[in-house]
């Protein structure tokens, strides 16, 4: 097959990427509870993982327009397979955490690439759009890759990472030979230019001169829907597994519905949202949707009830972020892209960061305190949410 440079292509890898990225998620309790870890373990991996995808997006955003979204999409994709393959066969906490760190860090690059590509390939009028649809995708890969990583715990849950690092190479592989490059005349790089573009410090120094009042604060909205939705998630994962002890093909079902009813709000809600509204207006009316969505799962009652209302959160979840990717790259240049979309990620990596370790932290303490703190952290966020929108209108 001829490599084309094409957005349904891209959204097709994203398709394949979202599968292969969530194969260990319903197997990682079963991991950890046969390793015999705390439960603390649950978020500090999560929150290693994170930190990493933190530290380096921003320099895979400035990287790949040195050497093109393609082959920084086949390197992490690679490298991502090898870390979940030695976070299998993990022996202790101290390597789960290298391993999750390694994941992190190839993740960051993965998703950044496969954005920046999408909004390389787009018209500027056709980007809000198109990144909705790549939200969509992402959604419903993730709800086949937790229903397949769940039927391959059933085996054996060593089964599913090990698919799981097969898969990623070939991904990483594959794409090389179908996808084209988005960026036309990469630039040379330098020794000296790539050893300045690997320290994460000097490469947020790069994404200085895009800072102003209104970026900033949507940045602080980026970091608090990042901080709650990655500590309500994290909890319930780990609930169900924990407290209800689910098998993992049940929370691979539970996600499958999730992830169903995502794409959905995407197809629908989301264009609707995108193309007939004024986005930064409707994007307050959605993170105080998810704030109260968020408390409803605290009332007491039955199983069902906690599913149902976790399914509102979690479809009020999956509005939210297109509108925020979107809202990243409205106005920039083609040369703003792979920075905008390495410090959209690494900020919304650093909410993600923190909010594992708060749901780690306070779940010791009581197993609803984590959604407490996601559903006021998603007050917070719809309150910066309107400053955005304010200071914008200026």
């Amino acid at each position: 097959m001829t490599k084309k440079k094409s957005v349904f292509r891209m959204l097709v890898i994203t398709v394949l990427l979202g599968i292969g990225m969530n194969f260990h998620h319903p197997v990682t309790p079963t991991l950890y509870t046969a390793m015999g870890l705390p439960s603390r373990i649950f978020g500090t991996s999560m929150a290693v993982m994170c930190f990493f995808s933190f530290l380096t997006s921003v320099f895979w955003g400035e990287f790949s327009n040195h050497i093109g979204r393609v082959k920084v999409f086949t390197i992490s994709c690679v490298c991502y397979g090898l870390a979940q393959l030695s976070l299998g066969f993990s022996s202790s906490e101290l390597m789960v955490l290298i391993s999750r760190g390694a994941a992190g860090a190839f993740a960051g690059g993965a998703g950044v690439a496969t954005m920046a590509y999408v909004i390389d390939v787009s018209e500027p009028p056709k980007r809000a759009a198109n990144l909705a649809v790549y939200t969509a995708m992402q959604s419903v890969s993730l709800a086949a890759g937790y229903l397949l990583g769940g039927v391959l715990g059933t085996i054996h849950f060593q089964l599913a990472f090990n698919v799981q690092a097969v898969w990623m190479i070939a991904l990483g592989i594959g794409t090389a030979f179908f996808a084209e490059d988005s960026i036309v005349d990469p630039q040379t790089v330098r020794p000296r230019e790539l050893l300045k573009a690997v320290n994460p410090f000097n490469s947020f120094a790069s994404a200085r001169s895009l800072m102003s009042t209104v970026m900033v604060l949507f940045l602080i909205v980026v970091f608090l829907t990042g901080f709650a939705s990655n500590c309500h998630e994290n909890a319930f994962n780990y609930f169900l597994k924990a407290e209800l002890d689910f098998k993992p093909v049940y929370n691979g079902l539970i996600k499958a519905v999730i992830g169903l009813v995502g794409l959905i709000a995407n197809f629908s809600i989301n264009l609707w949202i995108i193309r007939r509204t004024d986005a930064k207006k409707s994007l307050i009316v959605v993170l105080a949707l998810c704030a109260l969505s968020a408390a409803g799962a605290l009332i007491p009652g039955n199983l069902t009830l906690f599913i149902a209302m976790n399914l509102a959160f979690f479809t009020a979840n999956a509005v939210y972020q297109p509108i925020t990717q979107a809202l990243s790259v409205e106005g920039r240049k083609n040369s703003e892209v792979g920075v905008i979309t390495g410090l959209f990620n690494a900020i919304k990596s650093m909410g993600n960061v923190l909010g594992s370790l708060a749901a780690g932290i306070v779940y010791d303490l009581n197993m609803l305190f984590p959604f407490m703190l996601s559903a006021g952290a998603f007050v917070l966020s719809a309150a910066a949410a309107f400053a955005y929108w304010r200071s914008a209108k200026r």
